[in-house]
């Protein structure tokens, strides 16, 4: 039996290591499963939150929109705010015959105001897009190079041009 001995201990020690170690595997499955559980529940949680926050501001915008805003005191927010007017140009006629103008692609569309940062945003439509616009930003071959509560002015190779937020615009040569 003395014989045997040293072999018996060391396939009961094999065994209770892998005991051990199928316990060690077991208790740290369970625990990743758990963290994932719970990571699931607060990024399902979050997801809720972001689309009520989502539903929300469309709601909040469906009922500004649902009236006719002429600009003025926001009744939103409270603060003064202006809206983009489309202004008609009467067509020069020229010998009995309206003279064909190049169309001006550029619309300025709204004008913002950050509170916090202290800068004007100028949304503008270029043909069909629409961008968001700062001073030294450019769009198409035009920089913006002043934004104003009521006007954006850009400039090219050679003109200047200003857009109003009535509908009006012009353009000079450099």
């Amino acid at each position: 039996m003395k014989k045997y001995t040293t072999l018996i201990v060391a396939a009961v020690l094999a065994v209770l290591l892998a005991g051990g170690i199928s316990i060690r595997i077991y208790l740290q499955k369970k625990q990743f499963d758990k963290t994932v559980t719970e990571a699931l529940k607060t990024s399902e949680g979050y997801d809720r939150e972001f689309i009520d926050m989502v539903n929300r501001l469309e709601e909040e915008l469906a009922t500004r929109a649902s009236f006719g805003y002429t600009g003025g005191k926001d009744p939103m927010t409270g603060k003064i705010r202006s809206v983009a007017r489309t202004y008609i140009k009467p067509k020069k006629v020229k010998a009995g015959k309206p003279v064909e103008e190049a169309v001006d692609p550029y619309k300025l569309t709204a004008i913002i105001f950050d509170d916090e940062s202290q800068k004007y945003t100028a949304i503008i439509m270029m043909g069909e897009r629409s961008f968001a616009v700062e001073v030294g930003d450019k769009v198409g071959e035009r920089n913006i190079y002043r934004i104003t509560s009521d006007r954006i002015f850009m400039e090219s190779d050679s003109f200047y041009y200003y857009y109003d937020i009535s509908g009006k615009k012009g353009k000079k040569k450099k």
